[in-house]
């Protein structure tokens, strides 16, 4: 016996010559019929033997054990005798019946027969009837149905030369038949479709959660709609077979033509019911995590059919927008009411597709081409309307599917709601009024096609999840403007989940904040890839941040300065977030700064992944809330996510380094750390460098425990300590420093040296929050302990100053000049300054660097050599200012009588 992949595959081969089907890489078709026929009555053969050795394993086992696998195989080998007995019919009465087709026919037939034997009940495995009360009705007129074409048959069977009078009666009896028969299949099409409809919406909503947070679809899910449709065209293939006995019998046997149309078509109502039932069938796969797709770039194109037990031709499918989408719905809802197969609107394709060959070998254009044409450009290409794929039998799950892998779109069309701007802008003067940035919807269309037991073709139309397409030009943008309305647009659209049957429509209702936040919490747990997301008060600081004048109407009646309780997809967009720095002023959203921070996990070298894994980062604070953290800690550090310049990493270090020396230890807020800065510098290296530069050892988690900078760096080294890895020196061995023999090598020792992170910052912490600390009493100040060493040159001090273009007004923060002048001799002795050193280096500094100005400028000559001699020295006072002389005429030092200014 064949396994069920060989078998599938012949009967397909089968069928595609006898409908003259040609697919990719079959040989050329049979032209001459005879020829044609010769071929088909050998593979005919072959299957019929493999058909009935089927049978007979099938046999044994399906009276006793009535699993769903023996009941879908039953069905697969019901259906596709009934399949090859049309077409067997149709062959014989175009050609005439040769002995070969009769005896094809007659063991077609006894196939039927022993088949139909194997079922005395059609609720087999269990009854359905536990799943669907409502089934009960119609699974009991379906077995009253099948029990009168048995009975129907049986009087058939004892017509021996019957009368007149006893084929009219034969006849009436037929007619009510056939009006019953009509009535219970009407019932069972409804009854089909109401259970579809329940069971779809199931699978539909299984495949937008995973779109959302990326889990796979329960298998259950799908599994009971690949149960519904076996048991539904199990019961159509008992009704199905024994119809077809019936009309072997009276019209092979019994010879009785009289009523021959009316059996004919009590047969074709059920295959078209088959047909109605299987015109949902087909489950798409694509896309199944990522709703945007790319011009040019390749993607994997996945269908398949959820019915088990008819061969499929092929797979059309198509690129359409919202509104054809909408039009192909409404037809095959049509269809369905309308309880007969009906024909799908033709609609044009919203973008081209295109196979990429497999091996790489250009598909020619034209088919005059060569096919030894090799040559492989981004071009070699077929731009379709639609792409046809064949199907395979999948062996393991035992259903036809439609599977490509190159499957790429070359151009892009305008859907609903497109503008006219290719390079859409965040910016509120670029964002379209009426989209508010929301870019084109599309779908897969696909038809599928299938070999009918009617000796035809059957459609099943779907459409797959919604997406959207970016031009590459976009894509290179990455999250700069363009693509962060193409993935807000997909948010929005699933978040939303505005289901309609198969299409999932837009909303501008917006949602509220807790389910807005919940799904921005599994947009960065999915994307960002990690395990621990985000907590929901680390996003409460963005409640306050979603709206501004631009994008809140007045029919929302909300406060822009308050918390948002209802949130759209405008509000979304708006690029209301800003930040300035010197001559810098930009503008974002909160979207567009998520998915800056976004790109920062993704970077796999930076270390922020694994710094976050282990609760090292914070979420999102507030600085009143980043003190109140670090307020219990004498020193630490804590690392946070923030949208302060757009998508960051930020540290915040609370040091006692300095706190002795000016008394306070208030917390110092490092600067942002960017993508940028993170691609040259891991995260991992500043963390490092700054614990050295502050010299703190510790930092706070998110659980607000301590953990030791050095465990941490250990741990991210694979147990290493980088510290004593760091090498002083190092070696290099050289032809080229010296002028002797080119062979021989010159040993040199380097001095090493590493680029490291230091904050730029001397001045006190307090500094930060000098407003605060403006109600220091004087008598704090007087028990400064002055003693201390200053860790930073005049030269240092001077040069900070003049970078940061601080104003510090000392006198008026202590109230005399008895503290500049204590600090200032302080400061001297220290450094082991004398009074003519100190003047040597204020004469060096302008006085555009002091905040107090001389009155006039005055021209004094220089500072002579000998500052004690007894001779005249003139300063130049261009270089002191006034605040500074008079302090220094008051200062305890022995003055010279001959100086004078």
């Amino acid at each position: 016996m064949m396994n069920d992949e060989t078998f599938q595959k012949h009967l397909s081969d089968l069928f595609c010559l006898w409908h003259g089907v040609r697919r990719h890489n079959d040989p050329p078709l049979i032209e001459d019929e005879e020829e044609k026929s010769k071929v088909i009555m050998s593979m005919l053969c072959r299957l019929l033997t493999e058909i009935e050795i089927r049978k007979e394993h099938l046999s044994q086992y399906f009276n006793v054990s009535n699993t769903q696998d023996l009941m879908e195989e039953w069905t697969m080998l019901t259906w596709n005798v009934l399949c090859i007995n049309s077409r067997l019919q149709n062959l014989a009465g175009r050609n005439k019946k040769t002995p070969e087709t009769v005896v094809y026919s007659n063991r077609l037939n006894q196939v039927l027969v022993d088949l139909v034997n194997m079922t005395n009940k059609t609720n087999i495995p269990g009854d359905y009837t536990l799943l669907y009360p409502n089934f009960l009705v119609v699974g009991s007129n379906f077995e009253k149905v099948i029990y009168d074409l048995h009975q129907l048959y049986q009087h058939l069977l004892c017509l021996q030369n019957p009368s007149q009078q006893e084929l009219t009666s034969f006849y009436q009896q037929m007619e009510k038949y056939a009006e019953d028969m009509y009535t219970v299949i009407n019932m069972f099409k409804h009854f089909c479709n109401d259970i579809s409809k329940e069971l779809w919406y199931n699978v539909r909503q299984a495949q937008i959660h995973k779109m959302i947070t990326f889990e796979e679809i329960p298998e259950e899910v799908v599994h009971k709609l690949v149960y519904f449709y076996s048991q539904m065209m199990y019961r159509l293939a008992v009704l199905s077979a024994r119809l077809q006995g019936f009309k072997f019998e009276m019209t092979i046997n019994k010879k009785i033509l009289e009523k021959q149309d009316l059996v004919v078509s009590m047969c074709n109502y059920v295959f078209f019911a088959l047909e109605l039932l299987m015109s949902d069938c087909i489950l798409a796969t694509e896309p199944a995590t990522n709703g945007i797709f790319v011009t040019n770039n390749l993607f994997p194109l996945n269908c398949g059919a959820l019915a088990r037990g008819v061969v499929f031709k092929q797979f059309d499918i198509q690129v359409v927008t919202e509104e054809a989408a909408e039009i192909i719905q409404n037809d095959i809802r049509k269809q369905k009411m309308l309880q007969h197969p009906h024909p799908i609107s033709g609609v044009p394709s919203a973008a081209l597709l295109a196979m990429k060959p497999t091996n790489g070998i250009k598909r020619s254009n034209n088919s005059n081409d060569s096919a030894n044409n090799t040559a492989h450009k981004k071009s070699d290409v077929n731009s379709k309307e639609f792409v046809t794929i064949y199907p395979i039998y999948n062996n393991k799950f035992k259903y036809w599917s439609g599977t490509y892998p190159y499957i790429l779109c070359t151009t892009r069309q305008k859907g609903r709601h497109s503008t006219n701007n290719s390079t859409q802008d965040l910016s509120s003067n670029i964002l379209d009024m009426k989209s508010h940035g929301k870019r084109p919807i599309f779908y897969f269309h696909i038809k599928a096609t299938m070999f009918s037991p009617s000796g035809t073709f059957a459609d099943a139309h779907t459409l797959s999840l919604p997406f959207t397409i970016a031009t590459r030009r976009n894509q290179d943008c990455q999250v700069q403007r363009m693509m962060s309305s193409y993935t807000a647009t997909c948010f929005w659209l699933y978040g939303s989940n505005v289901q309609d049957g198969l299409l999932l429509n837009w909303s501008e209702k917006g949602m509220t904040w807790l389910n807005f936040k919940h799904l921005l919490m599994l947009h960065f747990k999915v994307n960002a890839e990690v395990v621990r997301g985000l907590h929901e008060k680390d996003l409460d600081l963005f409640q306050y941040k979603l709206l501004c004048n631009d994008c809140v109407t007045s029919s929302q009646k909300q406060n822009i300065c308050g918390p948002a309780q209802v949130v759209t997809f405008k509000n979304l967009l708006c690029p209301h977030l800003r930040y300035e720095c010197g001559s810098t002023n930009v503008r974002f959203s909160v979207w567009r700064g998520m998915l800056e921070v976004l790109q920062i996990f993704q970077d796999t070298k930076n270390n922020v992944k694994k710094l976050w894994e282990k609760y090292l980062i914070w979420g999102f604070l507030e600085f009143d809330q980043i003190v109140n953290v670090l307020e219990n800690y004498e020193s630490a550090l804590i690392m946070r996510l923030s949208f302060v310049t757009g998508g960051t990493i930020c540290f915040t270090v609370k040091s006692n380094t300095r706190s002795s020396q000016y008394g306070t230890n208030a917390p110092i807020h490092l600067e942002p750390l960017d993508l940028k800065k993170l691609n040259a510098k891991c995260l991992k290296d500043y963390l490092s460098d700054i614990a050295v530069a502050e010299n703190v050892k510790y930092i706070v988690d998110s659980n607000l425990k301590l953990i030791e900078i050095s465990s941490v760096l250990k741990d991210l080294s694979n147990g290493r300590d980088i510290y004593s890895e760091i090498k002083a020196s190092k070696d290099v061995s050289s032809n080229v420093t010296h002028s002797g023999n080119i062979n021989e090598m010159q040993h040199i020792r380097f001095t090493a040296m590493r680029i490291a992170v230091v904050t730029c910052k001397v001045k006190p912490p307090s500094d930060d929050y000098l407003n605060e600390e403006v109600s220091v009493t004087s008598n704090s100040r007087e028990n400064f302990d002055y003693s201390k060493t200053f860790s930073t040159t005049s030269n240092e001090i001077y040069n900070n100053y003049s970078r940061n273009n601080r104003s510090y007004n000392l006198t008026s923060l202590n109230g005399s000049d008895d503290d500049f002048k204590r600090e200032m001799i302080q400061l001297c002795n220290n450094y082991r300054k004398s009074k003519k050193q100190v003047i040597e280096i204020l004469s060096k500094i302008g006085e555009n660097n002091f905040v107090g100005k001389s009155p006039s400028p005055t021209m004094i000559q220089p500072p002579i050599s000998h500052f004690y001699s007894n001779e005249v020295s003139h300063i130049p006072k261009s270089f002191i200012n006034n605040n500074f002389l008079s302090t220094v005429s008051d200062l305890n030092i022995p003055s010279s009588n001959h100086m004078h200014i």
